[in-house]
């Protein structure tokens, strides 16, 4: 049986996320990227690209850009996509993640964490880009605020969309975010679900810093304001993957 992460991402995600697109990246990643020090080849991993709109964004600045998703319906719209061509793509499940050393930054954007119900398979995520990264390299890891989402979350909206009309009911159970999405298609009815898991600040702050990361800033939007528990609409990280002092160590003793 597919999970709602392996039906969801398809054609009509694509629709209903049409306005999620290369100007909006722009705007998201201009002032937020501020925050990182990066020099133009560098190697950047976007985990769970979608259709690359971030990835493209990334590779108008000069990175050398690797885009990797589970969804084949968003990596073959990524493909027809402008710089597809410098862009390498590839398909995988963010928990099989098997880069080492390899990259100077990961990001992870529009809430493309907490997938899973079990802690320790959102947790081996963290680990799987810990382990992707080059020593001293960055994450930037866009999360939701759950205060804020639980204070302001919008139980029923209706959306004509291409033709299409976007039914989407949202709720909280069992310490989830869920979603439940019917598309309405000239009398055909397709029914879809979203399930984020729920995570409040001080519990990422425990996972990333056990993975081994060091948190260098915590924003409450893409502009870097403050975070705010009950006023950020988002949760975003940016954190170092540093030598540790008992490597350190052990290297002075060899």
């Amino acid at each position: 049986m597919e999970t709602w992460y392996e039906q969801y991402f398809n054609e009509d995600y694509l629709k209903i996320y049409k306005h999620r697109n290369d100007d909006l990246a722009h705007n998201e990643l201009t002032q937020l990227m501020k925050f990182v020090p990066t020099t133009r080849g560098q190697s950047l991993l976007d985990l769970c690209c979608g259709n690359g709109r971030h990835s493209r964004w990334f590779a108008k600045q000069g990175f050398h850009v690797t885009g990797v998703d589970l969804s084949p319906t968003l990596l073959n719209e990524a493909k027809k996509k402008d710089y597809a061509k410098d862009i390498y793509y590839v398909r995988i499940d963010m928990r099989d993640l098997y880069y080492k050393d390899d990259f100077d930054i990961v990001v992870n954007l529009f809430t493309s964490f907490g997938y899973f119900n079990e802690d320790e398979q959102n947790k081996k995520v963290l680990k799987n880009v810990f382990h992707a990264l080059k020593t001293n390299g960055y994450f930037v890891f866009d999360y939701l605020n759950p205060s804020f989402l639980e204070n302001h979350l919008v139980p029923f909206s209706k959306d004509i969309i291409d033709d299409l009309s976007i039914l989407q009911y949202r709720m909280i159970i069992n310490n989830s975010v869920v979603k439940k999405i019917k598309v309405e298609d000239k009398g055909v009815l397709r029914e879809y679900e979203e399930r984020v898991k729920l995570y409040e600040r001080r519990k990422l702050d425990e996972m990333l810093e056990e993975v081994g990361f060091t948190i260098l800033h915590t924003f409450g939007d893409y502009d870097g304001s403050k975070y705010e528990k009950n006023e950020s609409s988002r949760l975003i990280y940016v954190c170092q993957k540093r030598r540790t002092v008992e490597v350190e160590k052990n290297e002075i003793m060899f």
